[in-house]
């Protein structure tokens, strides 16, 4: 697995094609939270996905949050969203490529294929001048957001405007961020508190 990494305000940023991951391989470091969710999946690109994304979490954590003991205690909080100890992260993937983010305050990130579009969804949740905008990337930059408030779409996706590289969410003010990515056909974006 080619891991790319960046780090942009104080947020790791990892990714990775992880199309060719072998999901029979016995990966010790491995939660057991991530073991019981790969073992629910029945597609063996869904397992790739899931299992590639935890891969670069734990990358990430041994680099950046080396005092965070492997293999990791995952945890749900009171709204679902899974935690850790020690470090804020977010995962995300989609076709082959895995995400990670992790940071030190409440991160989202969000990877979409490009050129994705969804007119019902855009006309619904996106306002004008975000339908202006590619929907992947305004799509992406709706997922980090809400990930990193924790609230998940119950926050009404059509109230946050996501076309400035700030956005305040139930008070509390986040940076925005749209990336690149070297694996190409990919939009990214991550969202820090």
């Amino acid at each position: 697995m080619n891991i790319h990494e960046k780090e942009i305000d104080n947020v790791h940023l990892f990714y990775a094609d992880v199309s060719e991951l072998d999901t029979k391989k016995d990966y010790a470091d491995i939660s057991e939270y991530r073991r019981m969710k790969i073992s629910k999946l029945k597609r063996e690109t869904d397992k790739k996905l899931s299992l590639g994304a935890e891969l670069l979490l734990i990358n990430a954590l041994r680099k950046y949050y080396p005092d965070i003991a492997i293999p990791l205690k995952i945890n749900t909080g009171e709204r679902g969203k899974p935690e850790i100890s020690g470090a804020y992260f977010s995962l995300a993937h989609t076709g082959t490529v895995a995400v990670c983010a992790v940071a030190d305050s409440p991160v989202g990130v969000d990877v979409e294929k490009t050129g994705r579009s969804n007119e019902g969804v855009a006309r619904k949740y996106f306002s004008e001048k975000e339908r202006q905008c590619g929907f992947s990337y305004i799509w992406t930059r709706k997922e980090a957001v809400v990930k990193a408030d924790g609230g998940g779409i119950a926050l009404g996706l059509h109230n946050i405007d996501v076309t400035n590289d700030t956005v305040t969410v139930n008070g509390t003010d986040y940076r925005l961020i749209s990336i690149e990515p070297e694996i190409t056909g990919y939009d990214i974006a991550f969202c820090v508190r």
